[in-house]
């Protein structure tokens, strides 16, 4: 079947529509005036999306960020590979809207509005933050327990107190070359050196505190014993 294209269009004037039912029930709505006239037509859909379209052009112009924040966030790890994210987030810019990048202490499970001074501005503004879990690599359940344990002063304080299995090498190294980690004072390369030594000790560590635990409770049962003891006054004597 060749290809169709329209060549012009002429108006021509209105019509009315009187009762047009299409074959799916999603296009057949009843319009309802307030003289009580019902019409059914094939548009009332696009009328719907239209009141849609108004609603959100509305909650745009009126309270900009906030739609922009909860519109980056549904876009979050989008099947497009984070294309949509990123034209939003160059839409965002375009409308004045600053979004700051990633941050170990600062950043969620979805984009936030933070407040802050504004250097050239020279008074406090309100901006995005963007969410770690919009990082390629860096799945919702290791950010759910980086976030429950903000903040974090140094690498040795992150990896002793995240779940490793969790925030595995693999996360912590699509973090690093996201620079989210530039508040500790060290490069990248520096972050990535010094990662597989400190946690080499802390689970050194980990383990030897373990052991030390086990030893306890084996010298403690050796004590006293696994006996049950009647202190009574009957089986005393005096």
């Amino acid at each position: 079947m060749k290809k169709c294209k329209v060549k012009s269009i002429k108006k021509n004037g209105t019509e009315i529509t009187y009762n047009v039912t299409m074959k799916s029930s999603q296009h057949n709505y009843k319009i309802v005036n307030p003289c009580g006239l019902g019409v059914y037509t094939r548009n009332s859909h696009s009328a719907a999306y239209a009141f849609l379209a108004y609603q959100t052009a509305f909650l745009k112009v009126k309270y900009p960020i906030e739609y922009m924040c909860n519109l980056l966030t549904s876009e979050i790890n989008n099947a497009d590979k984070n294309l949509k994210l990123e034209s939003y987030i160059r839409q965002a810019k375009k409308m004045g809207i600053i979004c700051m990048p990633v941050n170990i202490n600062k950043s969620g499970l979805s984009f936030k509005i933070e407040k802050g001074f504004h250097k050239k501005r020279q008074e406090d503004i309100e901006f995005l933050r963007r969410p770690m879990t919009s990082l390629n690599g860096v799945g919702s359940k290791a950010v759910e327990d980086i976030v429950s344990k903000q903040p974090f002063d140094s690498l040795e304080d992150f990896l002793s107190r995240v779940d490793n299995r969790l925030a595995n090498s693999r996360v912590f190294k699509a973090l690093v070359e996201h620079d989210c980690m530039s508040s500790w004072g060290m490069s990248q390369e520096k972050l990535l050196e010094l990662h597989p030594i400190i946690k080499k000790k802390i689970d050194k560590d980990r383990k030897s505190k373990k052991k030390q635990e086990e030893k306890m409770n084996e010298f403690e049962g050796s004590l006293f014993g696994n006996e049950d003891f009647d202190f009574s006054a009957s089986n005393i004597n005096v």
